[in-house]
């Protein structure tokens, strides 16, 4: 039974890192900016964070950022990284267990301040300090309809798992016992 969950959380995962990485491919490529993109890449990881825990949710942010990049075939910046870990770590130590609607939007929030200023830390090593601050100044005119628009779909994303995560937080329990 123990190794039936962690195939489930290991296919979740995969799954969810997949969309993501889809989803951060399609807007780099619309916009034609392999190293800039817009954070909906995010979704499935903060989701991933939510149902499978913050381990999970870092190792997705991780491994999506990584073969994003691959497939875009431009340069791997690896300080960027830390963005999409975040993205699905701070979710997961904080609404893992503790999951309901004003937690998610100050979750949504933190999560992309801490992302933001990731990657600005970032953009210092590698650009020069006003194409940082330019891109910087962007990212934020660019928060409150982001933030909004994540907020809506992880929620009502995560309402359409809910038989999902709670059957298998039912099992995770049963294993316990």
């Amino acid at each position: 039974m123990k190794n039936n969950v962690q195939l489930q959380k290991l296919v979740l995962g995969a799954s969810l890192t997949a969309v993501s990485i889809v989803i951060d491919v399609f807007f780099k490529l619309i916009l034609n900016m392999p190293n800039f993109g817009l954070p909906f890449y995010a979704i499935p990881l903060i989701l991933g964070g939510i149902i499978l825990g913050p381990v999970y949710g870092g190792i997705m942010g991780f491994v999506g950022d990584a073969i994003g990049m691959l497939i875009l075939g431009g340069d791997y910046l690896p300080l960027f990284v830390m963005a999409p870990i975040m993205w699905g770590v701070i979710p997961g130590l904080i609404l893992n267990k503790h999951f309901n609607l004003f937690n998610l939007a100050w979750v949504v929030l933190l999560s992309y301040a801490v992302a933001n200023i990731s990657n600005t830390l970032a953009m210092l090593f590698y650009w020069p300090r006003e194409v940082t601050m330019a891109w910087f100044i962007l990212r934020l005119v660019l928060i409150p309809f982001n933030a909004v628009l994540i907020f809506t779909m992880v929620k009502d994303i995560h309402k359409k798992l809910l038989p999902f995560i709670e059957r298998y937080t039912f099992v995770k329990e049963e294993i316990k016992a």
